[in-house]
């Protein structure tokens, strides 16, 4: 890999590594180290998997009000293969990848491409710091394309669908600024006039979305309330 490709590389994902070597590695495939007797991206890979993982749930879980299930699904569904294969793709990053003679081509090759972006975690880690290293996967993953779904489609148009069903009922939802919570906002939801749930967020919407959510898990509250 030359000097030309390393900076392409760098301009491409926002990073300038201080040792240009961790780059090489990171697009190193274990066909072109076997043959060349150098160092591949494999150990990259691993601690890079372990950075994605770490640093996606911590994302979910300081930007939502999540339960431990939804956190599992929207991380999984962040961090699947298809979406990393994705953004590799979609930064045209496969033609720097070194691969030895075996590997015919790269087109196909959906698990060198999952690799490489894991590598590539791993080794902005390993040349500055894990600060750098979330900003390189969230510049690219964005948690809020998650947990929005979740919450938006799953619960607060299903409460209001509910209570509609009932004629003459009203739905009504309060939402401020709470000092006493770290300065987040909480939502509280009324049916009827009767106080069903409380939830906090950072945002007025997804505190609202949560409060909904806990309002659809009180089956017997709203039962009581809606008949």
């Amino acid at each position: 890999m030359n000097s030309s490709d390393i900076k392409k590389i760098e301009k491409i994902i926002h990073y300038s590594f201080k040792d240009k070597a961790n780059l090489v590695e990171a697009f190193t495939h274990s066909s072109y180290a076997n043959q060349h007797g150098c160092t591949s991206y494999e150990r990259l890979e691993f601690l890079g998997d372990a950075i994605l993982d770490f640093v996606i749930a911590s994302e979910l879980y300081n930007k939502s009000n999540l339960k431990e299930g939804e956190l599992s699904k929207s991380r999984a569904r962040l961090v699947n293969s298809s979406s990393l294969i994705k953004i590799i793709d979609n930064l045209k990053l496969s033609s720097f990848i070194r691969v030895g003679d075996s590997v015919k081509s790269l087109d196909n090759a959906n698990s060198i491409k999952e690799d490489l972006f894991e590598s590539i975690v791993g080794a902005i880690y390993i040349d500055s710091s894990l600060d750098k290293a979330r900003r390189f996967i969230t510049r690219f993953i964005d948690v809020n394309t998650s947990f929005n779904k979740v919450t938006l489609i799953d619960y607060k148009s299903l409460l209001q669908e509910k209570v509609q069903r009932i004629k003459g009922s009203n739905l009504v939802y309060f939402t401020y600024e709470d000092p006493t919570n770290n300065g987040d906002f909480c939502a509280e939801v009324y049916i009827n006039d009767v106080f069903v749930a409380r939830a906090f967020s950072k945002n007025k919407k997804t505190a609202q979305m949560e409060c909904a959510r806990l309002a659809m898990l009180d089956e017997k509250t709203l039962e009581k309330i809606l008949g």
